[in-house]
Formats: C-alpha cells, sequence, structure tokens
C-alpha cells in the first residue's frame, strides 16, 4: 500500500525530518510538494491513500484543498501558528490540527499519524477479510451482544430469513425468524436458550437446533457457539450453524430402507428383530399370514401384477391394523404382532374384518379374483425363547386354515397355565 504524501507551503526542515521516518509496515511513502492549486491530487489508485499537510499561511485554503480532494483514503492535517485565527470552515475541512511548536512535536505529530494510518487500513483488512470469508461459507453465521441483538450476520444467514442485513442488526432471535415469543416458548425450539448454556459453560458448544424458516418449513441445524470475551468478560456470542435438513433426511431414509421392506414398506426381518431384543410385555399374540394361491397371479399375469397385489395386501393390513407391528416375513409371508394394550382387544372380530375387507378390495380385479387370505393366530405370555415357539404355534394354525379350505383364520389357545419359554 502507497501512502502518497503532498506538502503544502511547509518549511523544508520539517519535510526533510518527516521524509525520514521509516513507513509503516506493508506501507510505502511517496512525496510531493505542492505549489500550485493544479498540483492538487485528484484521483488515487485502489492501493493507494492520500496524505496532505498544509500551513495555515500557505496560499490556500483549507476548504479549497478538501473540495479537490479524493473522498476516500484521505486526509489533510493543518499545522497552524494560531488555530484561534482559524473559521469555521477551517475546522469543518481538515482531519486534524497541528500547533507549531518545534521538530520534536512535529515528529512526534507524524509518527503517530502513521500509526493511526496503519491502524485503520489493518482494521479496515480485517473486517474485509472477515465479511469475504463469512460470506463466502454456505453456513449461517450470526454476531449477537449480551442482550441477544444480532450485531451482524452473513450472506447465508440473511438468505434464511428472507430478510436484508441492515434489517438484522439490532434485531431479537424472534423478529429475525418470525416467531412470536409465545410461539417459540410453547415449541420445542431451543436456540435463545441454548446461548445462555453457552455463555454458561465459557466455551464453544456443539448443539443441535431446530428452526422455521421464511418459508415456513423446519431446518434442522448443527450449531457451534462461542462466547466473546473482553479480557474475562463475556461480550456476547458466536453461531455458525449448518443447516443438516437435508443430510438429517438421508439419514432417516437409510434407517427406515434398513428397517422396512422396500416393496411394501412394512417392517422386515431387522426391525422385527431389533423389535423383539428391546420389547417389554408379558402377552402376546403372533398372527402368520399368507395369501392363497399368490403363486398362479405370478405365473399367470407376471410379477408385476405379483408386487401389485403385495403392496394392495400391505395398505390393507396397515388399515386394520395400525397399532401393531406389521412385517413382511419375505414372499407372500406377512406377520402381525399384537403386544400389550392390544391383546385384550377383540383381535378374532378384527381378523376377520381384515379377511373380508381383503375379499372386497380384490374380487373385482380379474388377475385376482382366486386370491384370498388366511392367518394362523397363536398367543401367550412371553418368557426366554418364546417367540419362536408363538411363531411356530401361529404357523402351524395357519396351515390349519389352509387345509380347511383358505380365506379364513385359525386360532392356536393356550393353555390357561402354561408359559412358554
Amino acid at each position: 500500500m502507497q501512502l502518497k504524501i503532498a506538502f503544502i507551503g511547509i518549511a523544508e526542515d520539517k519535510v526533510d525530518l518527516w521524509k525520514g521516518i521509516a513507513p509503516k509496515e506493508r506501507f510505502s511513502h511517496s512525496f510531493y510538494t505542492i505549489t500550485k492549486e493544479e498540483d492538487l491530487v485528484q484521483e488515487l489508485a485502489d492501493e493507494e491513500q492520500l496524505l496532505i499537510i498544509m500551513d495555515q499561511a500557505c496560499f490556500l485554503t483549507p476548504s479549497m484543498v478538501r473540495k479537490s480532494m479524493p473522498v476516500r483514503d484521505s486526509l489533510l492535517i493543518l499545522c497552524a501558528d494560531n488555530p484561534d485565527q482559524l473559521t469555521h470552515e477551517d475546522y469543518d475541512a481538515v482531519d486534524d490540527i497541528w500547533v507549531n511548536h518545534g521538530l520534536e512535536l512535529a515528529r512526534f505529530h507524524f509518527a503517530n499519524l502513521l500509526t493511526h494510518i496503519a491502524e485503520r487500513k489493518h482494521a479496515w483488512l480485517q473486517e474485509t477479510w472477515l465479511q469475504a470469508t463469512i460470506n463466502t461459507l454456505p453456513d449461517l453465521i450470526w454476531f449477537k451482544d449480551m442482550h441477544g441483538m444480532h450485531l451482524d450476520v452473513n450472506d447465508a444467514f440473511c438468505t434464511a430469513v428472507a430478510k436484508k442485513k441492515t434489517d438484522v442488526r439490532g434485531r431479537d432471535h424472534y423478529y429475525i425468524w418470525n416467531i412470536p415469543k409465545e410461539v417459540y416458548e410453547a415449541s420445542d425450539y431451543v436456540c435463545v436458550e441454548t446461548e445462555a448454556d453457552v455463555i454458561a459453560a465459557r466455551k464453544t458448544c456443539l448443539l443441535d437446533e431446530e428452526v422455521m424458516k421464511a418459508d415456513g418449513s423446519l431446518s434442522k441445524l448443527k450449531t457451534y457457539k462461542t462466547p466473546i470475551f473482553d479480557g474475562d468478560t463475556i461480550i456476547g456470542t458466536v453461531g455458525i450453524a449448518r443447516d443438516v435438513t437435508k443430510e438429517y433426511e438421508y439419514q432417516q431414509n437409510i434407517i427406515h430402507m434398513a428397517l422396512h421392506d422396500q416393496l411394501t414398506g412394512l417392517a422386515n426381518r431387522r426391525q422385527l428383530d431389533e423389535f423383539l431384543s428391546n420389547l417389554q410385555t408379558k402377552e402376546m399374540i403372533v398372527a402368520c399370514l399368507d395369501l392363497d394361491h399368490f403363486k398362479s397371479v405370478n405365473d399367470t399375469y407376471g410379477h408385476l401384477a405379483g408386487d401389485e397385489a403385495l403392496v394392495r395386501a400391505s395398505d390393507l393390513i396397515k388399515k386394520h391394523f395400525p397399532d401393531t407391528l406389521n412385517v413382511r416375513l419375505g414372499g407372500d409371508e406377512f406377520l402381525i404382532i399384537f403386544t400389550d394394550g392390544v391383546v385384550s382387544q377383540d383381535i378374532p372380530k378384527r381378523m376377520q374384518a381384515f379377511i373380508d375387507d381383503f375379499f372386497e378390495a380384490f374380487k373385482e380385479d380379474k388377475r385376482f379374483a382366486a386370491l384370498s387370505v388366511s392367518a394362523g393366530i397363536a398367543e401367550g405370555k412371553i418368557g426366554h425363547g418364546s417367540f419362536d415357539l408363538l411363531l411356530q404355534k401361529a404357523d402351524e394354525a395357519l396351515y390349519e386354515a389352509k387345509e380347511a379350505g383358505r380365506g379364513r383364520y385359525v386360532i392356536s389357545h393356550r393353555d390357561e397355565h402354561e408359559m412358554i419359554r
């Protein structure tokens, strides 16, 4: 960065003194002496700054010099023997006034000004680097004071809340996210509360948060929040949040795919295993279901028709048994598990309603006119290894239902004093 230093009416001993003072880091100096108004510097390159030092007794007034100077990155200093003789216009035109009182004071003023210019440029660079960095990132970034008011945010934050930076600065969370305080307090949102947690912890915290965007959709955020210190005192917080809504949805889809049959959406064997490993129940009823004459549908109309029949049968299972674990074991074999809270219901009546509805749903389609459903039901108390025995009993009852003519259910009742182990 080049600092262009122009002198107007300055004594040569001062000029020589100031030329001998080394530039600050990242700066270089170029010197000019202005002897007529046409010599005034009116334009600057991007990497240039202008400093004009003029004497009170020179041929130009401060107002004349100021009017010709570039608006940005320019300073005008007036050296005066008698500041009381200056007009209001003179004071308004200059950035500082140095009283002429010896070379040592002149050295002090000049060196101090170079430090001020360097610090101001460094602060500008820091702010420019910060804004370029935070506005390049796709993450939401914000700075808050201790009252929860937003001091600054990045472009991604503005996009998320559909507001301009000027409308965000000095505003609280409720205004920015369009959430009335009473609605926020009645919800599961934790954004404001976690600010207090971070301040109490006095360190960076990683948080899972959820906010409502301007379009009304909910976004899940993975948020880092950090306290800002002035010495040992916390003066605010900075937050960096990544929208992980899609990643969360992908994760949930993967989990769903891992636990559900891809064709029917019913639970698969893996979900059945997890269900049994976490099971806490004393009573259980198991129903094994099988589509009668399903093979003939596949053989006659193809596997696409067979898949359609399986999907429609699964939808009926979900409709009639929404309070049970419904599993597709494979092919046209299904499993319905009733546990505590459900076993006391009239399960035979529910099963018959399902079988009747199945018949009505399929009879109008000639491809499926021969289809029916058979079920075997087994009930028992639960103990170690009991599920496999219940499943075996239900399978045997299913076989009896098919032997009895299909399109019906058979119940394998347990003895009142029997506990299957």
